[in-house]
């Protein structure tokens, strides 16, 4: 199961929605305005896992294993 983003470009409002979008559903959220500002900016992304690499170099102490 995958972790998308909701994204207003405007307000940079972001949050977190499970599983996988729909090109339906993906289509709907960003055809309305952002729930904060009212601004017609929303776009939906997938997150990807953060690099092990990097996270080493930026200091991670811990890194969660892949689900």
């Amino acid at each position: 199961m995958g972790v998308w983003v909701v994204v207003c470009e405007s307000c940079r409002t972001r949050w977190n929605r499970p599983g996988r979008p729909a090109e339906y559903e993906r289509q709907a959220i960003e055809s309305r305005p952002c729930p904060a500002c009212g601004a017609y900016t929303l776009s939906c992304r997938e997150l990807q896992p953060p690099d092990v690499k990097t996270a080493i170099r930026r200091g991670a102490s811990r890194l969660r294993p892949a689900a």
